[in-house]
């Protein structure tokens, strides 16, 4: 009588987990990045169902979790940071001058961190690599729906958008960001053609989508690459006091202009020079801020210049004060810190992503908006499945009897 060793797949709850593993990873970084480009609302739709796809899946192998090690990575300094940001924001929100829209802001921002944070603990120790390929896959669909309907867009004339309402803008700048983890899987497995090929769709789709400062974010990000090859933790090591230095002293350069260009400032430095003064009428605002949503709302409500700088810097700082502005550069410092510690073939790419969502975040227009944040969490969890994969060039040898029938003895 001939018998079959039983093989691990053929566990019910491997195969469940496997298969919600495949279909959230296929919603978030396939159907995510391409839906949102015909109707902006999706995105807010998609994450948290591709989220709770994933969630689902790891606890149907609960082995698999080590709760020792996700315990031991919420008591680090850079998630002591973020949650001390987190917390005094909410308590921010009791001086902020409006009411109702901070709060129900900061419930939807803090709902979506937390779980895209509950999503990038309970990851797989190892990502497969049939799942990894979604990434470079969604890319490339995203990137060739974008010039697609881009072109299309352009024969129709219309009025100029704004990135807040404009899915083709907002597509490109979620497109910039998550094709960095994209190339990496594709590199570290030495597909280089088509990692060549997928970051010049990424161009040509920011380009057609006329995403704000895509050219600078980008521009960063390729230096950041092309520094960081061979040498990431050196890098790191440059880049991480470079970012906390940029946060913590723009409102030292926003000062000097004021004073130095007051009511004389050309176009492209108007920005800092309404945000010098400002600086200088806050007082003691400067150390706590205004509250969580005061930046937005106030330039939405015309109580800002419309000049009003829209970086993610300055309202850290216009809205948290000193405090919060020292957490996040903190917890950005720390975030370079570990990119360059990951395994050297993949530190360069998250390095450059990094520098390319900073970029962003530093130019702006796109700040404490909630479809940034969802973008940045997207973007966060394909980094952490990157970290995770199962990179090989080529497949693993496999014996000329493999699988072949035991027979008993009588």
């Amino acid at each position: 009588m001939s018998s079959y060793p039983r093989r691990a797949m053929d566990d019910p709850a491997a195969d469940a987990a496997r298969l919600l593993s495949r279909l959230g990873i296929m919603l978030l970084f396939i159907v995510s990045q391409a839906a949102p480009i015909i109707a902006r609302q999706t995105i807010y739709i998609l994450l948290p169902i591709g989220a709770v796809l994933l969630l689902v899946a790891a606890s149907l192998k609960p082995a698999a979790l080590k709760w020792r090690d996700i315990r031991a990575r919420a008591v680090t300094p850079a998630a002591l940071g973020a949650l001390f940001l987190v917390v005094w924001t909410g308590l921010s929100l009791a001086w902020t001058p409006f009411s109702a829209g901070p709060g129900e802001r900061f419930l939807k921002s803090s709902a979506t961190l937390a779980l895209v944070t509950a999503v990038c603990a309970v990851l797989p120790a190892r990502t497969k690599t049939s799942n990894l390929n979604l990434l470079p896959i969604g890319a490339g669909v995203a990137a060739a729906a974008l010039m697609a309907v881009a072109l299309v867009a352009a024969k129709t004339p219309t009025v100029a958008g704004d990135l807040d309402i404009d899915p083709l803008q907002r597509a490109g700048l979620g497109l910039a960001l998550v094709a960095w983890p994209a190339l990496g899987a594709l590199a570290l497995r030495g597909r280089w053609y088509s990692a060549t090929a997928l970051a010049a769709a990424t161009v040509a789709a920011c380009l057609l989508a006329r995403a704000p400062n895509w050219v600078p974010s980008l521009a960063v990000g390729a230096l950041v690459l092309a520094i960081s090859f061979g040498r990431a933790r050196r890098a790191a090591k440059m880049l991480a006091p470079l970012a906390a230095a940029i946060i913590l002293l723009a409102p030292v350069a926003a000062a000097l202009v004021h004073v130095t260009l007051a009511g004389r400032a050309p176009a492209f430095a108007e920005p800092l020079d309404v945000w010098g003064r400002i600086i200088f009428n806050d007082g003691a605002r400067a150390l706590t801020g205004h509250g969580f949503g005061a930046a937005e709302f106030g330039i939405v409500g015309h109580y800002l210049h419309q000049a009003t700088p829209r970086s993610l810097i300055f309202e850290v700082w216009f809205d948290l004060g000193m405090l919060g502005a020292a957490a996040l550069a903190g917890v950005g410092a720390r975030a370079f810190f570990i990119a360059g510690r990951t395994r050297p073939a993949l530190a360069p790419f998250l390095l450059a992503g990094l520098a390319t969502g900073f970029t962003i975040s530093v130019l702006g227009p796109a700040a404490e908006q909630l479809w940034w944040l969802s973008l940045a969490g997207l973007d966060a969890i394909a980094f952490a499945l990157v970290m995770k994969g199962q990179f090989r060039k080529r497949r693993p040898r496999v014996p000329p009897n493999w699988g072949a029938a035991r027979t008993d003895s009588p």
